[in-house]
């Protein structure tokens, strides 16, 4: 691959580094512990709808062997295992506002409606394979599959459940939709071109596609949101560097208080983003939030610590020194807890309402999905 190539729309960024740590508050009550699918061992939380659901999957660990099936789970804790298409398994991916549920069994995309049953979605022509990966609260569900000839293609089901091809980017490659804004009106994906590059996609309601991301470089997405902006990772001088494409496709270096690498995981409706900063001094991560700008402010009062979502407010949830954490939007810190026994959790998720989801070891050593009620 090219690298250091110019970047035709980089927008400055100025860093700012805050002079004291951000305060600590009161520890809350411990997380919630999610149960587990007869038969495995560890679980996780891969999603949390607009009203608080939580979906995910439940793990088997053996010797030789790891299985997994979906699962939903309700406020209590209560486990729900999402069953597959006959003879095979399933993964959940997205759910929405009404608790529609989007993903994958036996290689096809599938729905899953709010009393657990499951449909096959309906496969482009000649198509072999497919998953779904989104859902609006429209019910319009986005994925990827194969068409007749083999290559990949990004995949549109409107709420009636017809499929759709989506517009192919101007480079041939195989492509993906990954994400769908709440209100559908964009879809954002990746490309693997034929050139070996990594570019990521965006479509916007016309159903027009956009490539974003430096020509010949590795460019991955992570989050859309409802103003049809994207962040994700490329690299840049030979470094990875977190970075945000506007709604009108310019490309906003996120900054850092170094030239070592940085990774962003989410972004909110007013266009701040979330993540992680590597700090050479001691080879460790730092919680980073940046302002729509991409101004940056350090989050984790110690070295060590991960951002990993943010809602409306500017809350933003993570890691730090082992432990589950909520950042306010003044940089407030509350450490989560852990579970009885348990030394480390991570909050992964927040949800529209404020309902927090991550997972904890137990004190038998598993990993196990947990929640903390909205606040």
């Amino acid at each position: 691959m090219q690298r250091g190539r110019r970047l035709l729309a980089m927008a400055a960024v100025a860093v700012a580094l805050p002079f004291s740590l951000p305060a600590v508050a009161t520890a809350a009550a411990g997380p919630i512990e999610l149960g587990v699918v007869p038969g495995t061992d560890d679980t996780w939380v891969t999603a949390i709808g607009d009203r608080g659901q939580l979906i995910g999957e439940s793990c088997a660990n053996g010797p030789h062997s790891h299985s997994c099936v979906a699962a939903k789970w309700d406020k209590a804790g209560r486990v729900t295992e999402l069953k597959p298409l006959p003879g095979g398994f399933a993964a959940a991916k997205a759910v929405n506002a009404s608790g529609v549920i989007v993903g994958a069994s036996n290689v096809r995309a599938v729905l899953w409606s709010q009393d657990g049953s499951i449909t096959q979605l309906a496969a482009p022509p000649g198509g072999s394979t497919s998953e779904a990966n989104g859902i609006s609260s429209t019910g319009i569900v986005v994925g990827s599959g194969s068409t007749s000839d083999s290559r990949g293609r990004g995949l549109r089901w409107d709420s009636a459940g017809n499929v759709s091809v989506l517009a192919a980017p101007p480079l041939a490659g195989n492509y993906s939709a990954t994400a769908i804004s709440r209100d559908g009106r964009f879809i954002a994906g990746q490309l693997r071109g034929d050139d070996g590059s990594f570019r990521v996609l965006r479509w916007d309601a016309t159903g027009a596609v956009t490539m974003l991301g430096p020509d010949s470089e590795l460019s991955s997405f992570k989050e859309l949101n409802a103003s049809g902006e994207i962040v994700g990772r490329t690299t840049i001088n030979d470094r990875y560097a977190a970075v945000k494409w506007t709604a009108d496709g310019r490309m906003i270096e996120l900054g850092w208080i170094n030239s070592y690498a940085t990774d962003v995981l989410a972004l909110n409706g007013s266009g701040v983003s979330a993540g992680s900063g590597y700090t050479d001094a001691t080879g460790t991560y730092a919680a980073v939030r940046w302002a729509a700008d991409g101004t940056m402010t350090r989050l984790s009062a110690e070295l060590e610590g991960s951002a990993e979502d943010i809602d409306a407010r500017g809350r933003v949830v993570g890691a730090s020194a082992g432990k589950a954490t909520l950042w306010d939007a003044n940089g407030v810190r509350t450490d989560l807890g852990t579970l009885p026994g348990g030394g480390f959790s991570r909050a992964q998720l927040i949800g529209l309402d404020g309902t927090i989801a991550g997972g904890a070891v137990t004190a038998g050593g598993d990993w196990h999905a947990v929640y903390w009620p909205a606040r």
